[in-house]
């Protein structure tokens, strides 16, 4: 076969992106010992917030308090995430 001629054999095929979510495919599930644990969390971080901020007298704006409680609500919005997707 010289240069010029076309080859046989065809391309490869790119694969395209699969869709996000196939028919009939079955979505992981998170354990529920999952939701437990970011229920443990929202509470330990909003707990922390409210103690920088009552009892050690922070200024709210103040990082101590508001990354704690940035944190509680980003742990909150996944858990209220999770327990929609799962009815």
């Amino acid at each position: 076969m010289t240069e010029h001629e076309p080859s046989e054999r065809p391309l490869p095929r790119v694969k395209g992106r699969l869709p996000f979510e196939a028919p009939g495919a079955k979505r992981p599930s998170l354990k529920p010992s999952s939701l437990v644990l970011y229920a443990i969390i929202v509470a330990a971080l909003l707990g922390l917030a409210l103690y920088m901020a009552i009892v050690e007298r922070m200024p709210v704006l103040s990082p101590w308090v508001a990354a704690p409680a940035i944190g509680s609500l980003w742990f909150m919005l996944r858990l209220f995430m999770i327990w929609g997707s799962r009815g």
